[in-house]
């Protein structure tokens, strides 16, 4: 179970954090641009509790807007965007802060930086955002996790739990509850305001528990979770009170699952699996050379990853295309309308969700994971720069 503890491990985080942000701002190139409006959100990994990675509309003719550098970034991971606001793990070295783990916050319309706190933490991933009330995940120690509640106006400390485990899965939100699997096979099932702890269960037994290192996904009342070691395979769990709806055995799963309507997919080193939302299996597809990064889900197809390629797959478990760029390097996939843009080594590209025809290409000095809203794509690059691109 999560300790009780809610001691507080920044002092003065208010203020101290707007006395950063202040030292901070005129250390960074200024922005370049100006987005205006941005509609929409990207609220944590996947875009939504069932990470589908799918937005309805985004940009057609994406071209940079704004670029920012964080001062002293070594690196910058998946941001989250919700009500203006863009959420960005750090990592840093600084003459003003003691920790080189960060969260910062961006205006989304200039990349103008609002505050940032320092973590003593590894974050994990993407932070999850419900109105006011940013959750991240971090890694304390090999065997000792950390969650934590910022407030998103200002940076201060809404609550914080430590958590007997080790933790690498980013949190998931869906409604007034944070879900957060750990590597002792435990979901911790929080409440979003106060961090008190709504249920906790262990699944599987002691001889072979399974491990959960990726996020969880929630859709129509239920959470799913995939295991990476011990009793591999998925397991359904009531998202109101835990309790063990099905479990199907697969090899290691090493992303996902992902939610989109009655399906539930998950991959392992090999293979795509589908099943409905009540276990039942639909199909299993072997992707050649498929890696490790996650799905994208629309009604039609499941979009793979692999190295070198982007293979669909249709709800017959058929390949309905592949798409191989020529320099044979692709990221993760995210359908934006009626397209599907992957990341290329140096290119991002946009392709036709039907075909996979290549419809547009663009090189913005970004190499990060793509988060759209639907008038704006937000992505990292080298050293600390985040990139915004709207119509151009």
């Amino acid at each position: 179970m999560p300790s009780s503890s809610r001691r507080r491990f920044l002092a003065s985080l208010g203020a101290a954090s707007a006395a950063l942000s202040g030292c901070l701002s005129g250390g960074r190139s200024p922005p370049s641009g100006d987005l205006g409006r941005v509609d929409g959100s990207w609220s944590m990994v996947g875009r939504g509790p069932g990470h589908s990675r799918r937005v309805a509309d985004g940009p057609t003719d994406p071209e940079t807007v704004w670029l920012s550098d964080i001062e002293g970034a070594r690196a910058t991971g998946t941001p989250a965007v919700v009500d203006e606001r863009l959420y960005l793990p750090v990592d840093a070295v600084s003459d003003h802060s003691r920790y080189r783990h960060r969260l910062h916050t961006l205006s989304v319309a200039t990349g103008e930086e609002q505050w940032q706190v320092p973590l003593r933490s590894n974050l994990n991933g993407p932070p999850a955002v419900r109105g006011d009330h940013v959750v991240v995940t971090a890694r304390r120690s090999p065997h000792r996790g950390r969650i934590v509640c910022f407030e998103g106006r200002y940076g201060g400390e809404h609550w914080l739990l430590d958590v007997d485990a080790r933790l690498t899965a980013p949190p998931t939100i869906d409604g007034a509850l944070a879900y957060v699997p750990d590597w002792a096979g435990r979901v911790h099932a929080l409440s979003v305001f106060d961090g008190s702890v709504r249920w906790s269960r262990r699944v599987g037994d002691d001889d072979h528990g399974p491990t959960f290192a990726e996020p969880v996904a929630v859709g129509d009342g239920a959470l799913y979770v995939g295991s990476r070691s011990g009793t591999t395979g998925v397991t359904a769990l009531d998202a109101d009170t835990g309790e063990e709806l099905w479990h199907r055995s697969t090899p290691a799963v090493v992303a996902g699952p992902v939610v989109h309507g009655d399906r539930v997919v998950v991959r392992t080193r090999r293979l795509v699996v589908s099943f409905d939302a009540d276990g039942t299996r639909r199909w299993s597809v072997s992707v050649p050379d498929s890696g490790v990064g996650p799905v994208a889900a629309t009604e039609q197809h499941v979009y793979v990853p692999g190295r070198g390629r982007v293979d669909a797959i249709d709800r017959a478990g058929e390949t309905a295309w592949t798409y191989e760029p020529s320099d044979a390097w692709v990221g993760r996939p995210t359908v934006v309308g009626d397209s599907v843009v992957v990341r290329g080594r140096d290119s991002l590209v946009g392709l036709s969700r039907a075909t996979g025809d290549e419809r547009w290409t663009r090189s913005p000095d970004g190499t990060g994971r793509t988060v759209v809203t639907p008038n704006a794509m937000f992505l990292s690059g080298y050293r600390g720069r985040v990139l915004a691109l709207g119509d151009g």
